[in-house]
């Protein structure tokens, strides 16, 4: 029972009365916290149940104010017995898939969410009932795939964008009827507030609640007509009147006609899969928790379910990311001292902790260093800090070894410059006997210090993104994931994390099972909201939910995506590929199709665009497409005219920069930077063609010419042979003596184009007022900065305009 995920709606209103009075009952379990004295639990389950859920949920500002026995059914949180609250709970958990449980679904819905969020209260009684379950304790919550709805495509209906049809039939029903509860300033709030007085708030509440594709299995009608909740007269009428409400906005929206020449699979929306994310990484110990799902607002939920939770609030200059994400310009995201405290209380009693992070760095000349994340209560007093010194990640922790402000920090070695400005998973761990150890994507970055126990952490610091406590160590980037574990993970642990990825990701399965004359049969891909404007589909695999294997030799061919009832005009990855599967061939385990992945547009969004796959051929289905078919476009000779000027293409740039700086083109991080780079260089010498990323990616290609130039040695010293690198900039590069930086630098770049060169006098202001600006470090500045303020003037006389323009 604990585990069906088939369980009638109906369940919801049924009580659990009837039980059996044991002769010789336990004592009663006395529990000041939430005022239980009824009978100990019977079994060690029910223990389970009521420490991990029963006690998280029975407050009144959760479930507890409802659920009691005698008030409104079912009585999960019933005060008086908790073998009788375990067994109304049962029905509604699956404890094998924690989030199909319809306890977390009804939530998600915006039943009685008690955050600001459904989702981060969803997230968190799936996490709750994972350690009930105890699968948070498991190598890996796997991702379980399960049957989605069968619908064929093009026979839905979306609802519109605009409210009109909901504020003319909906809304003066929900209004007048519905406003003393579901609606944010009723004197007892009940989300989802689709009776609110703004009616695009209402709209958006009550998306869910109404089915167009049959209008009599909506929310706003059953719970009238089937779970009698508060009908204002006769619930029987009441559900009529809903269901006309819901139907004539059924009727007014159209359906799309579909092609009959088109061979379907069945049709999904994005949340009709399962969320990819949800599983595969390891979260044993976890014991804070985001994914800033929320993509509004100014709070970021801790949803790791260990209490309190230490949820984030916002402030200054910050923007959501679309598939889940928190950009930081600047301010800082802040938990409270007193839910912080777990972190001290938790990671103290192991004497073990794991920081996992999946962040973009804004940019990678960031130092200080800039704080990442921070349990801290300013910067010269901290327990630990993820952060920023440019190319390098620094781990600052107060231990044994350490003084209150972590010093010495564990930094990544200079010349590795692990750090980019790229979206990368870091990872810290510590215990005392394998020290401090910094993890990026995946990867031991190498560094270790010695092992040394965590001691003397202060329990009134509060956990912080983006910056520390007294504002002076501003960073600026995104953050897509973060997790704190009380254990420190394995480098298997570490590596599978990884591998799983971040962000919003959905497997939707489309069901092929009536082509090829074997039901449960599906072609599953992977789907990520790549942006606010797109789709990317990737990793097709084909499977049998069943077991089942081919009875027959299977083709398929010109597999292309469709949407909302008809076939993309681009981004077709698959149409040209063709499948051949053997007779035999067992789909118990996905057979992957391919490993490409392509991008297509959104058009009526997330929650209402409608995808389907479609196929040249199909078992014994085919459809013979024809090419399409483009207008003519009438191109004339340039003229007088054009412009004179040229830009350079990307393989000239690559040679002039590689022939001007002596650096080999195959020199492995100038490779990969080319590689990198290489879509935003010019292709073609036209000028119209300019757009500023092809300079931005210039830069990027000149950063790591003078990289490797400046790190060797033996060139350093024959450009600059008037230059102390062992000095600080104060020394080596005062007024005085920066014109053995500037000269060789200008003599050996600048005369690239003689004729249209960077006038000397002008040149040397630039670079002088350069090499003045980032030498302003308080006094700080050592050789290597020396070094750094090098590179970023070779960088700017290099990849100027002049490397691009002819």
């Amino acid at each position: 029972m604990r585990t069906s995920l088939l369980v009638l709606l109906s369940i919801l209103l049924i009580g659990c009365g009837g039980a059996e009075v044991e002769q010789n009952p336990p004592p009663p379990v006395q529990d000041n916290t939430n005022n239980y004295s009824g009978p100990a639990p019977q079994t060690a389950d029910v223990q389970e149940f009521k420490i991990n859920l029963w006690d998280n949920l029975v407050a009144d500002n959760r479930c507890g104010s409802c659920h009691q026995q005698g008030n409104t059914s079912p009585f999960f949180v019933r005060r008086d017995d908790i073998n009788l609250a375990y067994n109304a709970a049962s029905p509604l958990v699956n404890l094998a898939d924690p989030a199909q449980s319809l306890m977390v679904q009804k939530v998600a819905g915006g039943h009685n969410c008690w955050l600001s969020s459904n989702t981060a209260c969803a997230d968190t009684i799936t996490q709750w009932l994972r350690n009930w379950g105890n699968t948070a304790g498991a190598e890996q919550a796997a991702v379980t795939l399960v049957a989605p709805v069968i619908r064929d495509p093009g026979a839905s209906k979306a609802l519109p964008e605009s409210p009109a049809l909901f504020a003319a039939e909906v809304y003066p029903l929900v209004r007048q009827y519905c406003v003393n509860c579901h609606a944010p300033d009723a004197s007892v709030a009940q989300a989802p507030f689709f009776a609110a007085s703004d009616v695009d708030v209402a709209y958006q509440a009550s998306r869910n609640l109404m089915n167009l594709d049959r209008p009599e299995l909506s929310r706003l009608v059953a719970r009238l007509g089937g779970e009698f909740h508060n009908c204002w007269s006769d619930c029987a009428s009441d559900a009529a009147v809903m269901l006309a409400a819901v139907t004539a906005i059924s009727d007014a929206v159209p359906v799309t006609e579909l092609d009959p020449q088109l061979v379907p699979s069945k049709a999904l929306r994005l949340d009709d899969g399962v969320v990819a994310s949800s599983g595969g990484r390891y979260e044993s110990n976890q014991i804070a928790f985001y994914q800033f799902k929320e993509g509004q607002g100014s709070q970021a939920f801790d949803t790791s379910g260990v209490e309190p939770a230490a949820n984030l609030n916002i402030q200054g200059d910050f923007a959501w990311l679309t598939g889940w994400g928190l950009q930081i310009n600047s301010g800082r995201a802040q938990a409270s001292t007193q839910s912080s405290a777990k972190l001290a209380t938790l990671i103290g009693a192991t004497g073990e902790m794991t920081v996992e992070a999946w962040v973009i760095p804004a940019n990678v000349v960031q130092e200080g260093p800039a704080a990442i994340i921070s349990y801290a209560g300013s910067a010269i007093s901290r327990n630990f800090t993820l952060g920023q010194s440019q190319y390098n990640y620094d781990f600052l922790l107060r231990s044994a070894s350490s003084n209150f402000a972590g010093m010495p920090a564990l930094s990544t070695a200079d010349a590795d410059e692990l750090l980019q400005a790229s979206l990368q998973h870091v990872v810290l761990t510590q215990d005392p006997v394998n020290g401090q150890r910094i993890y990026v994507n995946g990867e031991d970055s190498g560094v270790q210090s010695e092992g040394a126990a965590i001691s003397n952490w202060d329990d009134s610091f509060a956990l912080m993104l983006g910056n520390e406590a007294d504002g002076s160590r501003q960073w600026q980037g995104s953050i897509r994931l973060l997790a704190i574990h009380n254990r420190a993970l394995t480098p298997e642990q570490i590596a599978q994390n990884f591998s799983i990825g971040v962000g919003q990701k959905f497997y939707l399965p489309f069901a092929i099972g009536h082509l090829i004359d074997l039901p449960q049969t599906y072609i599953v891909f992977e789907v990520a909201q790549f942006d606010n404007y797109s789709y990317l589909f990737s990793q097709p695999y084909l499977i049998n939910l069943d077991g089942a294997a081919l009875p027959a030799d299977l083709l398929i061919s010109d597999m292309g995506l469709a949407i909302n009832g008809r076939e993309v005009t681009s981004g077709q990855a698959w149409i040209r590929q063709q499948f051949n599967f053997a007779s035999g061939t067992s789909l118990t385990e996905p057979v992957v199709m391919s490993e490409l992945g392509t991008i297509i547009a959104s058009e009526a969004g997330a929650a209402s665009d409608e995808f389907f796959l479609s196929f040249g051929q199909i078992g014994s289905f085919n459809n013979v497409r024809t090419q399409p078919q483009f207008a003519l476009q009438q191109i004339s000779q340039a003229n007088t005219d054009s412009s004179e000027l040229g830009i350079r293409p990307f393989a000239a740039i690559h040679a002039s920069m590689s022939q001007l700086t002596g650096i080999s083109m195959a020199t492995p991080a100038v490779a990969n930077t080319y590689q990198t780079i290489t879509r935003q260089l010019p292709a073609l010498s036209n000028m119209e063609t300019f757009i500023s990323a092809q300079q931005m990616a210039i830069t990027q290609l000149g950063i790591a010419y003078c990289n490797a130039a400046i790190n060797n040695t033996v060139l350093r010293s024959e450009w600059f042979p008037a230059v102390n690198f062992n000095a600080s900039p104060s020394e080596a590069l005062s007024p005085a003596n920066r014109d053995g930086l500037i000269s060789p630098l200008l003599s050996r770049f600048a005369p690239l184009q003689p004729a249209s060169a960077l006038s000397d006098a002008d040149g040397r202001a630039e670079l002088n007022n350069l090499i003045d600006r980032l030498s302003q470090c308080n006094g700080t500045c050592d050789s290597q900065r020396t070094q750094t303020i090098a590179k970023a003037a070779c960088t700017a006389v290099l990849a100027s305009a002049q490397m691009l323009v002819y």
